[in-house]
This record gives C-alpha cells, structure tokens and sequence, in this order.
C-alpha cells in the first residue's frame, strides 16, 4: 500500500473515532466491563431508559457492539439497551485458543448476561449475533421475554444458498484482500450500501484486510459447530424446540446471506413464532434502516400481550 493509502487510512481512523465518541456522549452511553473467571474482559454499552423494560443487542459477525446505537434513539426513551461486545470482534476479547462455535457463543454471552443483565429482559441479535440470542434464550426461559433474530444465522435449509454453505465450501464473504473483495462484502450486507467518506471507506477496507486470516479462522471454527436438530430439508444449530419466549424473526427481505426462507423456517419451528419483513433491506438492518428496525420492535413489544 502506498504512502496516499496510508494517510488515508489513518485520517479515517481518527474520523470513525471521534465519531463514535461523539454518538456515545449524544446518547450518554456507559461502557462498563465483565471479567470473567479467566480473566477475559467484555465491555458492553448501557444507554437509555428502562420505562418500558431491557433490550438486550448482540451484533454479529464482523460487527461492533455499538453499532446498534444507530437505532438506539427511537428505542431509549422506553428501553434500556445492554450490548456486550462478542468474542473475537470490535473490543471484545480474543482468545485463539478457543474454538468459536455456535455451542461456544452461546456459552460467553449466557455466562455475561447471567452476570450484568436485568431479571428480565427482550433478547436482539443479528446474524452471528441472532443465533446466539436464539440459544441463549433456551438456556434462560426465565429471563427473556422476548426474542428477536434479526437476519439470524444458525440453520441451514435444503435448497436455500446460504453464507452457511459458502463458508463450509470455503468460500468466506469476510475474506477481504482486495478492493474487489470489500466492495463485495458490501454489495452483500447491505441491499443499498452506504456511501461513507474515502478516509473511512479506505479504513474499513483496511481493517478487514488486516483481520482476514482471523475471519477465516473463526468461519471455519463455526463450520464445526454442532447439529442440535433436523427434519425433513434442514439442519439446525440452534435449540428451537426449547424457546419458551415469543420469537420474532425479523428480515430484511434483499438478504443474500440467509434469505427470508429462514425467516419462516423460524418463526414455524418455535412454538410461539412469528416472522416480519423489512423491505428493501439487506442483511443489517440495524445500519442500513434503523427507524424500521426500531418501528418494528415497538410493534412486536405491542403484539406480545397477546402470547
């Protein structure tokens, strides 16, 4: 990389970081730390009002545990959000000696939650982050009133091309050495992807650049994630015969990595199912439509009397 990439990169860095610290102090966002018994720090967010209840986010692959707060205005006035930072991403601790399962997620967010997280709480993730939700709810009948897999990974389905079958075929989105790539990745995510300033734009190439190898080490750990049921034309990861809370499985309808199809696989297998459609959307509604995703919560927080 030339000497104009990396002033590029570095002014980009500088501006994604001011911008964050500045939306964290626009929404008076605490960070707080979990310490688990060896060691491993977790930070997670705190921000808004508990009026109406706890709404528990855990991102995805990739992803950032702040990353929520761009829907977090229409939300915290009524909720308190707590959003843990996952294992191997953002600031979330990193441990290549672990093997980063579905199982192994599961594990770290139920063993945070069980900590730091109210008595009782709605449970959100996306992607990576959803299918951890999914599990953690059937560990914690108790605490979580409700769940909401947004774009979730965690099951595959006969005939259904899915990031599932790409990254078991050795083909991972994540894997990023060119421009070529991260303009990929980007057509994927999103169904309109974003236009950021070059420096930040020429940041984020570098960063997954940078984290390639450990991408591909973690897709390959989830690969071997295992098989807790399956049926007729589908495999789960997830325990979805013992979700107790309501579900909602919420998708953006353009998703390319898991199609809505999962969506409705969801919402029939757990008994207390439903699934809603976010169109035009790809697979983080959280950065690419937040007011909808926002919107769409507040209608499921409704709905759920009726469960």
């Amino acid at each position: 990389m030339g000497p104009i990439h990396r002033i590029e990169t570095s002014i980009g860095a500088l501006a994604l970081t001011a911008i964050r610290a500045a939306q964290r102090r626009a929404l008076k966002v605490e960070v707080r730390e979990h310490t688990d018994a060896r060691g491993r720090v977790t930070p997670y967010l705190l921000a808004g009002t508990p009026r109406r209840g706890h709404l528990v986010w855990l991102h995805g692959f990739g992803d950032r545990f702040d990353t929520i707060l761009q829907a977090a205005p229409r939300l915290m006035d009524d909720w308190q959000i707590l959003a843990p930072s996952m294992p191997a991403f953002g600031e979330g601790w990193v441990d290549p000696a672990e093997t980063h399962t579905f199982d192994a997620y599961a594990d770290w967010m139920f063993a945070v939650l069980r900590d730091v997280a109210p008595p009782r709480f709605h449970l959100m993730g996306n992607s990576l982050g959803g299918a951890t939700a999914v599990k953690v709810a059937a560990r914690m009948p108790d605490a979580v009133e409700s769940v909401v897999a947004l774009n979730s990974a965690g099951v595959r389905l006969d005939g259904v091309h899915c990031a599932h079958v790409e990254m078991e075929g050795g083909d991972n989105l994540f894997e990023v050495q060119h421009r070529e790539d991260y303009d990929r990745l980007q057509r994927r995510l999103f169904a309109r992807p974003m236009k950021l300033p070059r420096p930040i734009e020429t940041y984020l190439f570098d960063f997954q650049r940078r984290n390639a190898d450990w991408y591909i080490r973690v897709g390959q750990d989830l690969s071997t994630s295992e098989v807790h049921a399956e049926g007729d034309g589908w495999i789960s990861y997830l325990e979805l015969g013992d979700v107790r809370a309501p579900l909602l499985a919420l998708w953006g309808d353009q998703d390319t990595l898991f199609p809505v199809a999962h969506a409705e696989h969801l919402a029939d297998t757990v008994e207390r199912g439903e699934h809603e459609r976010i169109e035009g959307v790809g697979h983080v509604p959280h950065l690419e439509s937040p007011k909808r995703l926002a919107d769409a919560f507040r209608r499921w927080s409704a709905r759920l009397g009726r469960f």
